[in-house]
């Protein structure tokens, strides 16, 4: 992903942070979703007024994890669509646009639903994670990729299916224009977060 953030963003001499209006890049998640080989389906959800919660599938398993829940009835009606079995969260930060709903969201699915998040101000958080945790949903793998910043436990999770099709949900790090405001880091560990981290990844990530 080296080209891309670069064309993106070159916070190196920035104390104040940039946001984009677009968030997501809603035809390539689209497009990946579809292709004939994949297991791995991305769902964006529309949520709050301009914000977007993502359901991850693994068709081949039926089980999805909820990116950054704060609607419970979207998710439930996404999770009915997709036919899905929502077993997880992958919170990644604690701010009330990502994470308010995860109180409810453990009342309504139970306590064997797995809120996977860096921080500990992330309600009903039962699966804390650092940087370089892996863990599964259903047979696609996730890795746990810590970018401080916006906030200082903000969790990126990089997904890959057996085929080799990959995703990243960045959350408030990075935007299709910018990155997030610096509320509890500084331009140093955006620096390192958008071009180290986040940049080191194959750049066939969607």
């Amino acid at each position: 992903m080296t080209d891309v953030i670069s064309r993106l963003i070159d916070v190196s001499g920035d104390t104040n942070g940039c946001e984009s209006v677009m968030r997501v890049n809603i035809s390539r998640l689209l497009w990946i979703s579809r292709r004939a080989a994949s297991n791995m389906k991305v769902i964006p959800v529309p949520a709050l007024s301009d914000n977007y919660m993502y359901l991850l599938v693994d068709e081949r398993t039926h089980q999805a994890a909820i990116v950054d829940p704060v609607d419970i009835p979207a998710i439930q009606s996404a999770v009915k669509s997709a036919g899905a079995e929502l077993s997880a969260a992958l919170v990644t930060h604690h701010h009330w646009d990502h994470a308010g709903e995860t109180a409810n969201l453990s009342t309504t699915y139970g306590n064997k639903l797995l809120i996977y998040g860096g921080d500990d101000r992330i309600s009903k958080l039962n699966s804390k994670v650092k940087d370089g945790d892996t863990f599964k949903i259903g047979s696609l793998n996730v890795t746990c990729l810590f970018t401080p910043c916006h906030t200082r436990g903000h969790i990126c999770y990089y997904v890959v299916e057996e085929s080799g099709k990959k995703v990243v949900f960045t959350g408030d790090t990075l935007f299709i224009g910018g990155c997030g405001r610096f509320f509890e880091g500084n331009a140093k560990e955006m620096h390192s977060a958008l071009n180290e981290k986040l940049a080191s990844l194959p750049d066939d990530t969607v």
